[in-house]
């Protein structure tokens, strides 16, 4: 019969094992993004808690960007709220792909939106291409342990935008959005896996071109296709002799 107790250490050592990966480098990102959302919240005329609440419900920086712009031009609720669900539906792709790496059991259980919820370009990358590397009884508290800390920066990084930046020129503190792709793009780009880094690089040639098609499902579409692709040649390198997938 196995100890509980053996299980309680190993989610407390997977959680503080997220809390340690976590704190450095993956939060530089989410607290430049998020304090170009709080230049652009401020300036679209959202009050300080109204920021706070919409990146700890929203997170998710396209959508914050399309709230903050909605919000300043006065649509109507309706209307926001279905533009945002069209604009966050690209997400969905992501958060069935990392959903299956953490829950413990088949199926479909109430708490995984919860985790969905928390889910950010970061918390994927890290759990999709270096959680692999953990035992599955850690998987779930290394995630929860990584997001809520890339979250605290988020809010952080909100806040410093709101209320530190009055002095800077609003394209300055706006140019910060762009350092969250960035990051992802860079871990992509050194991850050991093979089929992370092909990914990235078919991603980046097709995605454009899908783009310039469909603004929306372009991004959707040529992700998933080129990702595919590149997952599928490293796959086919490792039978012919490579390694490194």
């Amino acid at each position: 019969m196995a100890d509980p107790s053996d299980g309680e250490d190993r989610g407390r050592s997977g959680f503080l094992l997220g809390l340690r990966d976590s704190i450095g480098v993956p939060v530089v990102g989410p607290i430049a993004a998020l304090t170009g959302y709080g230049v652009m919240a401020r300036e679209a005329g959202l009050d300080l808690l109204l920021t706070l609440v919409s990146v700890a419900t929203i997170w998710a920086m396209p959508v914050l960007m399309a709230f903050a712009e909605l919000t300043a031009s006065g649509g109507s609720p309706i209307l926001v709220l279905v533009t945002l669900l069209a604009i966050g539906f690209r997400n969905l792709p992501m958060s069935l792909s990392a959903i299956p790496m953490i829950r413990r059991k088949p199926g479909f259980r109430w708490n995984q939106i919860l985790l969905a919820q928390l889910l950010s370009p970061m918390s994927w990358v890290q759990i999709t291409v270096f959680g692999r590397q953990l035992e599955p009884a850690k998987r779930l508290p290394y995630y929860v342990g990584f997001s809520l800390v890339v979250l605290a920066a988020g809010l952080f990084g909100a806040w410093i935008g709101f209320t530190l930046t009055l002095g800077l020129p609003p394209a300055v503190g706006l140019s910060l959005l762009l350092l969250t792709p960035l990051f992802v793009t860079l871990m992509m780009a050194t991850s050991p896996k093979l089929s992370s880094r092909l990914a990235l690089v078919f991603g980046g040639i097709g995605v454009p071109v899908c783009m310039q098609w469909h603004s929306e499902l372009g991004l959707i579409i040529g992700g998933f296709v080129f990702g595919t692709l590149g997952f599928l040649a490293a796959r086919m390198r490792d039978r012919l002799g490579g390694s490194g997938t």
